[in-house]
């Protein structure tokens, strides 16, 4: 790591004092240089160089076409996009204009400025199922199965069950499923070492972790089990509840669901309770902190597990040079059967109603999501396309990036986000009522989700 890229780092955990470590690390390690990426809510650091020019048509040379590109501000995203464009471009009359969403306090801010003011792209490939949720309600995404060939091509890259994930309630398609980073458990090694543990010993299971968890942080170097305080923004459930809620439910269990086109809490059920309960003991035995640090113990030795997608490999491996993990899936209530069910931490891409060259832009997107460019996305950002098959078409790749494979294994097993376009507001409310009071011991689980029910309701109502 350079000096340059160390004064980043730094920087950028400074600003970012008080979120957990996993959010903080999905900031940095998603925006490549540390500076931030909005599309999870922490904030667009990015380069301001898009010109928000609106969606755009025909280009200046006669017969060619300009599609509008914004990118997440993630510098190996952005060069991906802008190699793939110079590709493209090569071969068709079509010039994609790539350039990184502009700054502000999040992507998603961002772009529903642009709209409002009418200085949106063609296209945005930065978008979370919410986000998807929120653009379809205020009608400006495409319906992607509305242009010719997407259908087909999509359940051929990613399997009619995968792809089904992504679909709107009404059937419609207003993302095109592009990567994930499917939320596993990295297990520091030096950590369980020290504490007389092998790998094929390390507590997989809820009660084991709550039972040892003492003894491994008094046993080692490890100040807390897991550096992860209970803090109630919305995103800060991808890293912690989510991932274990899913995997205690073998699939099965979900937030919420849609009736005649309203959301509905579909949250309060034997599942969450098991897994608030999970947490409500881990903080009343001094497994997790109260607060979150400046800077993650996890890379330091100084936790013994963390959550967070395959980017955690290279950000922690700059941090420590020196670091063993081992990348598990997430630990499960007894009696249930360890399985790759998570959270899948998925960014899609969408295009705008306004664009009038959605076929052209459609053209590009299908030719960057191609297996081989799918290959090269992962050999430049270590990000997971959202491929089915991915771990067989991408065999050399994995050989020479063990680490990766199990995210890839879990892809075809991890969960988006509910859909929805209240996504922040009821997840917000869901860590205020529930989440953080019940971890804290402050409610019992059962009335926390009943809370947490009602709040939502009511403000779904109002």
């Amino acid at each position: 790591m350079t000096d340059n890229e160390s004064q980043s780092r730094r920087r950028f955990l400074k600003g970012t004092a008080g979120l957990s470590t996993a959010a903080m690390l999905s900031l940095a390690g998603c925006s490549g240089d540390g500076s931030g990426d909005g599309g999870d809510g922490g904030g667009d650091g990015g380069d301001s160089s898009g010109d928000g020019s609106g969606a755009s048509g025909d280009g200046a040379d006669s017969g060619s076409t300009t599609v509008k590109f914004w990118s997440s501000p993630n510098k190996q995203e952005l060069s991906f996009h802008e190699s793939a464009a110079e590709e493209f471009g090569a071969e068709s009359e079509t010039t994609v204009e790539v350039s990184p969403v502009p700054e502000g306090d999040s992507s998603e801010q961002v772009v529903l400025s642009a709209l409002a003011s009418g200085t949106e792209p063609d296209v945005f490939a930065n978008v979370f199922p919410g986000f998807a949720a929120q653009l379809q309600a205020n009608d400006s995404a495409t319906d992607l199965y509305s242009i010719d060939g997407v259908e087909e091509f999509l359940t051929d890259r990613c399997g009619e069950d995968l792809l089904s994930r992504y679909e709107a309630p009404d059937g419609g398609l207003y993302q095109a499923p592009w990567k994930a980073n499917p939320v596993l458990f990295q297990y520091n090694d030096t950590v369980f070492k020290e504490a007389g543990y092998s790998e094929e010993d390390y507590p997989r299971t809820l009660s084991a972790l709550i039972e040892e968890g003492p003894n491994i942080i008094e046993s080692s170097s490890a100040e807390v089990l897991w550096d992860r305080a209970p803090l109630p923004t919305w995103y800060e459930r991808w890293f912690d509840f989510l991932p274990i809620y899913f995997a205690a439910s073998e699939g099965e269990a979900s937030m919420f669901s849609q009736e005649n086109g309203q959301t509905q809490p579909a949250f309060n059920n034997d599942t969450a309770v098991q897994v608030l309960e999970f947490f409500q003991q881990l903080f009343a035995n001094d497994l997790i902190p109260q607060q979150s640090g400046e800077e993650p113990k996890f890379p330091n030795d100084l936790a013994a597990i963390n959550t967070g997608g395959p980017w955690v490999i290279p950000y922690f491996e700059g941090v420590n040079e020196d670091i063993s993990m081992s990348h598990l899936t997430p630990p499960v209530p007894e009696g249930v059967e360890q399985n790759g069910h998570t959270y899948a931490d998925p960014k899609n891409t969408s295009v705008f109603q306004s664009s009038d060259v959605a076929a052209e832009a459609w053209s590009f997107i299908e030719f960057e999501m191609g297996e081989d460019r799918d290959i090269k996305f992962m050999q430049d950002t270590l990000q997971v396309p959202l491929r089915s098959g991915l771990v067989e078409a991408a065999g050399s790749f994995f050989e020479e990036n063990p680490q990766v494979e199990p995210y890839a294994q879990a892809l075809e097993t991890s969960h988006p986000p509910a859909y929805t376009p209240d996504y922040t507001k009821v997840m917000n409310i869901f860590g205020e009522e529930a989440f953080v009071p019940v971890t804290r011991g402050n409610r019992d689980p059962q009335e926390g989700l009943d809370r947490a029910e009602e709040q939502i309701l009511n403000e779904l109502e109002g």
